[in-house]
């Protein structure tokens, strides 16, 4: 809620008009720029935070000032205020998405709107070489003509820069973290890939994707456990949207969509599939001197709003950037984790969670079917999602009628399983439900469901054509043809 405050002056032109929050190393300020005549939000570096604080803070000014995008906050300026350090940025009058979300879960089509945007401009950012690190609902902010943009940029990295923390710290929130980061490994594309996944699958279900008591819990699920399945959660979520969130969710980097806007797209496709409303749960009214109202289906809907600054929903962040985050995900820490030794603990805790330590988490979680080992040409961290519509877990039952996506899903769900002399039969009949000259994407699904299963089955010869045809549609053409290279390695 903001506060109220002096009506100071900011580097000689910043009105203060009031305190919109503050964190354990920064507070930010809506202000009235009185040299444009705008409103802006500041983050004000405390004086007494340490030393890396304020470079984090300069090189966040920087690599948000170099990126320009519709759904990106605008960072206007960089000044100095005595000892402290303030970022002038787009004020956004809107809410957060993790203040939609604790009301009720969102409707499937503004979900997808949602994850839209953000794709958008994460895919910007990632094609000028900085990476988010940071995807949560609270950095989402949801402006009132529905227009979702994606804020800090606090621990962002850019990839001719080298890291600004000391050696082996974490940086993130734990529960929209990917593996590589908790193993302090190096986060790419893929990492904010997986971290609008997450994003997605808690405003689909109402409940974060990971969650835990403490954040080694989180971080053992994360690291060692298989996808979420959002069936779990939303009883009528469609089976391919739980596979394309899961597919998001993979623990191999590789194994994950290639790009936000991918995710994205398929994540529209599969939305559109019939399902049943999205569970009722978590529905926390709005305090009656807000009155905000749900968040409708669609950006022509109206709704009321809480004013929020672009900066604001970071301000969780701006006290603990760093893994401070994990203290209470979304919450106000303020220490760090050593990586290597958070790493060890998160693994050595198999056993106290009751896991085997040799369970291959991206075998059930990535599509690898039973092959995710195989050291064969083009497979090395396959993508065998790539195309599939079906849902992680499914029946090995047959499919029944002729419907070529319920006989898609059920032949890609043996295939995961390793059946894929089962799955074979299947995803013939899926495919023959097409003629030979189709675009439509179903058709390309099983297509190469079916071609992988054949070559994983020991018949490559007969994958290739099928496989030679799947790339004759213009969509994930990598991975497609990466599954052709390897069934012609195996024919010959």
């Amino acid at each position: 809620m903001a506060l109220e405050t002096r009506h100071e002056l900011l580097a000689g032109r910043y009105r203060t008009l009031r305190i919109l929050g503050t964190g354990g190393m920064a507070r930010v300020h809506l202000a009235q720029d009185e040299r444009l005549g705008r409103q802006v939000a500041i983050k004000q570096m405390h004086a007494h935070s340490p030393d890396d604080a304020a470079v984090r803070f300069e090189r966040e000014a920087k690599l948000g000032a170099s990126l320009n995008h519709p759904n990106l906050v605008s960072i206007y300026d960089i000044e100095t205020e005595g000892e402290s350090v303030l970022i002038v940025m787009e004020y956004v009058d809107g809410e957060t998405l993790q203040d939609a979300i604790a009301r009720a879960p969102l409707a499937p089509d503004r979900v997808v709107e949602i994850v839209a945007d953000i794709a958008s401009g994460l895919d910007h950012a990632h094609k000028h070489g900085v990476v988010h690190r940071d995807v949560k609902p609270a950095n989402i902010l949801i402006r009132h003509d529905g227009t979702a943009k994606l804020a800090d940029l606090g621990i962002a990295s850019a990839a001719e820069q080298t890291s600004i923390t000391r050696s082996g710290t974490v940086l993130g929130t734990a529960s929209y973290m990917a593996p590589e980061q908790l193993d302090g490994g190096v986060a790419g594309p893929r990492s904010d890939v997986y971290a609008l996944a997450a994003v997605a699958f808690e405003a689909l279900c109402g409940k974060k994707a990971r969650s835990g008591n403490t954040p080694l819990e989180i971080a053992t699920e994360v690291v060692k456990g298989p996808p979420p399945d959002l069936t779990r959660c939303w009883g009528g979520a469609p089976p391919a949207a739980a596979a394309v969130l899961g597919r998001g969710m993979a623990r191999n980097p590789h194994n994950r969509q290639s790009s936000a806007g991918a995710l994205a797209q398929e994540l529209t496709r599969a939305l559109k599939t019939p399902h049943a409303p999205p569970p009722a749960t978590r529905v926390v009214p709005a305090p009656t001197a807000v009155a905000p109202r749900p968040m409708a289906t669609s950006r022509a809907r109206g709704r009321n709003w809480i004013p929020v600054a672009a900066a604001a929903s970071m301000l969780a962040l701006a006290g603990i950037v760093g893994f401070a985050a994990l203290g209470g995900d979304d919450g106000g820490g303020g220490a760090t984790r050593d990586a290597a030794s958070f790493g060890k603990a998160a693994k050595g805790s198999n056993k106290a969670s009751g896991r085997s330590s040799s369970s291959n988490s991206d075998r059930a979680s990535a599509g690898a079917a039973g092959s995710a080992a195989e050291d064969g040409p083009g497979s090395a961290a396959p993508s065998t999602g790539d195309g599939a519509t079906a849902a992680p877990t499914a029946t090995s039952g047959a499919a029944t009628g002729d419907d070529p996506v319920a006989l898609n899903d059920q032949g890609y769900a043996l295939m995961q399983a390793g059946d894929y002399d089962s799955a074979i039969p299947l995803l013939q009949r899926a495919v023959a439900a097409y003629p030979e000259d189709s675009q439509d994407l179903t058709y390309g699904y099983a297509l190469y469901n079916l071609g992988r299963s054949l070559r994983l089955a020991g018949r490559p010869d007969e994958a290739v054509p099928i496989l030679e045809r799947r790339l004759q549609i213009p969509d994930q053409t990598e991975t497609v043809q990466r599954e052709l290279d390897a069934a012609r390695a195996a024919a010959s």
